[in-house]
């Protein structure tokens, strides 16, 4: 069973102010700046962003390609913020879209694997 995916669509202010009464309009701040720094001393950084001034996304993926970015990913809390996160990381190319797909699939892996833990089959 998968989750409905949202359309997301990127329009300009004049077609959002145009949609009329039935759509309600929100504000989002998506703030990025270069980072050289390294995590741990060893894994570079490349980019720190803060979403909606509360979050800090890990934009790299660790040796264990689940570690980082696919761990954030596979968070509860993230929600369907998590579609508004992925496309807009995509729209802004901040991350190539073989490593979003990737960060992805191991996110996915991971919530399969959990889930596997909880609820073992009766077979």
């Amino acid at each position: 069973m998968s989750a409905a995916v949202p359309e997301l669509k990127q329009i300009s202010r004049v077609e959002a102010m145009r949609l009329g009464p039935g759509w309600s309009h929100s504000c989002h701040a998506m703030l990025y700046a270069a980072n050289p720094g390294q995590l741990f001393g060893r894994i570079p950084m490349r980019f720190s962003v803060l979403v909606l001034g509360l979050v800090r996304v890990p934009l790299y993926t660790q040796k264990d390609r689940v570690g980082g970015f696919p761990n954030f990913l596979s968070n509860a809390f993230i929600s369907t913020a998590k579609y508004q996160l992925l496309f807009a990381l995509k729209v802004l190319n901040m991350m190539p879209e073989e490593k979003l797909a990737e960060a992805v699939a191991a996110a996915t892996e991971k919530q399969k694997k959990a889930l596997e833990k909880l609820l073992p089959s009766s077979s």
